[in-house]
């Protein structure tokens, strides 16, 4: 292989591993992820570099996350495989009875990429750049989609500005306008604008939505999951059974720190630990270090006291080491 060879395909690759981190952001970003952790779980998984048991279960504990991480994994591996062997075979292109001459070639050609790398950190190009990927990405999906998916924007605490881009308009908007769906009543959360045909429209209450709209949301991301995400929504009679027999508590992580974090739970069995006992009574806190924060029954707070007795269909929002939460709820926990 020629110098000039060698040094092409290094750039080249190394262009496109760039291109697939802008890409798995994107993805990541769709599953809900927020742009800055989005990008940081797709650089740790395309260098294969790791990061901590905090992190990792902001993917694991989403099956879309864990296939989207897989295939970043595997592209880590095959591109680490690649551009080592690429290096090797510059070193051994190199004629060093002529390295002078080469030495020359060589830094043009990394001085290009360089400054190819510098202008794309340029805010205006860097904007119209990942506007390209995103929007080339979303492109795909709403072509393959047999599910509404949601791209985190940007965060504010639990809160969330969301594109949401409609599959599928979910039962309780199908036919209706945005002020007889109760929305905001229902789930908290704000529809700002839509997409629909490719012409930008703000909402009135007179807004009916439909199939393929794209919406831009603000309110709990939490929230904007449960009323968007059509899994859950329109299962199959057999499989609301099987889901009903297994009696299984569904817990969405809304926030972590290190090992701990903050979960959103809908219980469909009351743990027993926990079952006919006081929130003092299971002695939860002292057992498991987790804090009961909010309790919601029939969609609205209840006051927390002592003497406080979950119940089936509560929803409630905990806080404490996530192992222990799953323990607790997902798994039934007993004392």
């Amino acid at each position: 292989m020629s110098l000039v060879s060698a040094i092409t395909l290094i750039v080249t690759v190394i262009i496109i591993y760039y291109a697939l981190i802008k890409l798995f952001s994107v993805l990541f970003r769709i599953t809900g992820l927020p742009k800055e952790k989005a990008q940081f779980q797709s650089v740790s998984l395309l260098t294969n570099a790791g990061y901590t048991t905090g992190e990792s279960e902001i993917v694991v504990s989403e099956k879309t996350r864990r296939r989207i991480a897989t295939a970043a994994m595997l592209s880590g591996y095959f591109f680490s495989v690649v551009i080592v062997s690429l290096f090797i075979n510059l070193f051994l292109s190199i004629d060093f009875s002529q390295f002078d001459a080469q030495l020359v070639v060589i830094f043009m050609w990394f001085g290009g990429m360089i400054a190819f790398f510098l202008i794309l950190r340029i805010p205006v190009v860097e904007k119209v750049l990942n506007k390209t990927i995103e929007g080339a990405t979303v492109r795909v999906f709403k072509k393959a989609a047999r599910e509404n998916y949601i791209s985190v924007l940007d965060t504010y605490g639990k809160d969330a500005v969301v594109d949401i881009y409609l599959y599928k308009v979910p039962a309780f908007l199908e036919g209706k306008c945005i002020v007889d769906s109760d929305i905001r009543k229902r789930f908290n959360v704000n529809i700002l604008m839509y997409t629909r045909n490719g012409q930008n429209h703000y909402v009135t209450a007179d807004t009916i939505f439909s199939d393929k709209d794209v919406l831009i949301a603000f309110g709990p991301l939490a929230s904007i999951r449960e009323a968007f995400l059509l899994k859950g929504h329109e299962e199959k009679p057999e499989e609301k059974n099987a889901e009903k027999e297994k009696e299984i508590n569904a817990i969405t992580i809304m926030s972590n720190f290190g090992n701990q974090i903050l979960a959103d739970i809908k219980l469909k069995k009351v743990p027993p630990v926990m079952a006919e006992k006081s929130l003092i009574e299971s002695k939860i806190k002292d057992y498991f270090s987790i804090n009961i924060m909010m309790v919601s029954r029939n969609e609205k707070p209840i006051t927390l006291t002592k003497d406080t007795v979950l119940a089936k269909g509560d929803r409630v929002i905990a806080f404490g080491p996530y192992e222990s939460i799953r323990t607790v709820f997902g798994h039934g926990g007993e004392a």
